[in-house]
C-alpha cells in the first residue's frame, strides 16, 4: 500500500496541558494553586541530623526528627528521637517516639512510645503510653485525657 501526501497532512497534532505538580498523596493538582502548594510545604519534618547540637527553642507545626542533640524547649505535633538522638528540656508534642534518651518535662497529648533502646526519664504527660520491652520510663508519669486541655509547663526541676 502506498500512502499519499494528503492523509498526513489530515494528521491530527498531539495538544498540551497545563503543567501539573503531584503531591504526596497521589493527586494532581494545578501549579497556580497557592493552596495546594502549601499543604505539601505544612506536611515537612524538620530533620536534626546525628551531628547536630542545638541549644534554645524549636517550634514546628509537623513533624521533627532528633537524630543529634537539642537542649531546650521543643513544640510540634510528632516528635521522633532516633537511636543517637538526645534531648534534654521541655517537650509539647501530640505525638512522642523515643529510640534515643529524653530527659525533661514533657507534655504529650496523644501516644508516648518509648521503643526497646529508648529511655525517658522526668515528669511525662501523656494520653496514651505504650513501652517496648527494654524501654525505660524514669521519673513521674502522669496519664492525661486526650480530651482536657493540658496543662502549661511549670517550675520544675530535674530528679
Amino acid at each position: 500500500k502506498q500512502m499519499s501526501l494528503l492523509k498526513l497532512k489530515s494528521k491530527i497534532e498531539p495538544t498540551y496541558t497545563k503543567k501539573t505538580i503531584t503531591n504526596y498523596d497521589k493527586q494532581p493538582i494545578k501549579e497556580n494553586n497557592p493552596k495546594q502548594v502549601e499543604k505539601i510545604i505544612t506536611q515537612s519534618t524538620l530533620i536534626i541530623g546525628e551531628e547536630a547540637n542545638i541549644i534554645g527553642t524549636i517550634k514546628e507545626k509537623n513533624e521533627i526528627s532528633v537524630q543529634g542533640t537539642v537542649d531546650g524547649e521543643i513544640e510540634c505535633k510528632d516528635l521522633r528521637v532516633g537511636k543517637s538522638g538526645n534531648l534534654k528540656g521541655k517537650i509539647k508534642a501530640e505525638t512522642l517516639h523515643i529510640e534515643g534518651t529524653v530527659e525533661g518535662e514533657v507534655i504529650i497529648k496523644g501516644l508516648l512510645k518509648i521503643k526497646s533502646t529508648g529511655s525517658a526519664s522526668g515528669k511525662m504527660t501523656y494520653g496514651s503510653l505504650h513501652v517496648d520491652e527494654g524501654g525505660k520510663l524514669i521519673g513521674e508519669s502522669d496519664f492525661k485525657d486526650k480530651n482536657i486541655t493540658q496543662e502549661e509547663f511549670k517550675d520544675w526541676k530535674n530528679l
